[in-house]
């Protein structure tokens, strides 16, 4: 869904949309995990849905931002480094977090909306690359 949406809209425009949707969704983590099973039935739905949609564009901004002579191995080494240093800690952070709080998920629902706002700041700072002539290109 998110590949043809930011082939027609941008990738960089996908992804600031997609992380303005992870933004509000910090800050409706509270209300929705205290809402019984409908409340984390729709977080779950929600969240998955969001980190799901990051992908499509992920895959063609990535490789868009390198010269075609190290295209490969810096989407590569860029996208490996960052899971390794951002996305696998998360789980670690958000139990510390959580247990920080007493059992609350307020600052999980904080991580994320602070993390959204890192996210963005890096979109908006980043160029659009959909419209880049790739074919001559040969840094």
């Amino acid at each position: 869904v998110s590949g043809p949406l930011a082939e027609k809209y941008g990738r960089r425009k996908m992804l600031l949309t997609v992380t303005a949707g992870i933004f509000v969704f910090g800050l409706l983590f509270v209300p929705l995990f205290s809402g019984g099973f409908a409340g984390t039935m729709a977080l779950l739905i929600i969240g998955f849905s969001l980190m799901g949609l990051t992908f499509g564009p992920m895959g063609a901004i990535l490789p868009e931002l390198f010269p075609t002579n190290v295209r490969y191995t810096g989407s590569a080494i860029s996208y490996n480094v960052s899971s390794i240093l951002g996305a696998a800690v998360a789980p670690f952070v958000a139990v510390w977090l959580w247990e920080m709080a007493k059992g609350s998920p307020v600052l999980v629902g904080v991580y994320l909306t602070v993390m959204s706002v890192l996210t963005l700041f890096a979109l908006f700072v980043s160029k659009e690359t959909r419209d880049l002539d790739y074919e001559n290109n040969v840094a």
